[in-house]
């Protein structure tokens, strides 16, 4: 029984660190994962997450392929493929994205029908 309750303190302990672990984005330099507004925090609709991974970017119900990045400083200039769920490719809308960089878990949004957005990392 001992072991039992050592492994699962054990276990309790390392669990926040797993979520550390999570590597960066190749995009831009943040953790991968999904993101959400700092004004309404992760307890926020889903619609306003934003998820980055790889090549890969999703917003809302919508998945977009990034086809180039332009790196400017602390912002990235985003040549996004939006494609809704169900959809082909070649009924995607092309997009400019801009994240600015604020630290490892934070960024600003922005894109051609958003206003500017602080995301927090929510995983």
């Amino acid at each position: 029984m001992k072991t039992l309750t050592t492994a699962i303190i054990l276990f309790a302990f390392s669990a926040p660190s797993i979520g550390f672990a999570q590597s960066p984005s190749s995009i831009v330099p943040v953790l991968k994962g999904a993101y959400a507004p700092a004004s309404g925090g992760c307890d926020a609709a889903a619609a306003a997450f934003v998820y980055i991974e790889d090549k890969d970017i999703g917003a809302n119900k919508t998945a977009g392929k990034v086809k180039s990045v332009k790196h400017e400083g602390n912002s990235y200039v985003l040549d996004v493929l939006w494609v809704e769920a169900g959809s082909d490719e070649t009924d995607g809308d092309r997009d400019t994205v801009v994240i600015e960089v604020k630290d490892t878990r934070s960024f600003i949004f922005s894109n051609t029908t958003s206003k500017r957005t602080l995301m927090r990392w929510c995983n």
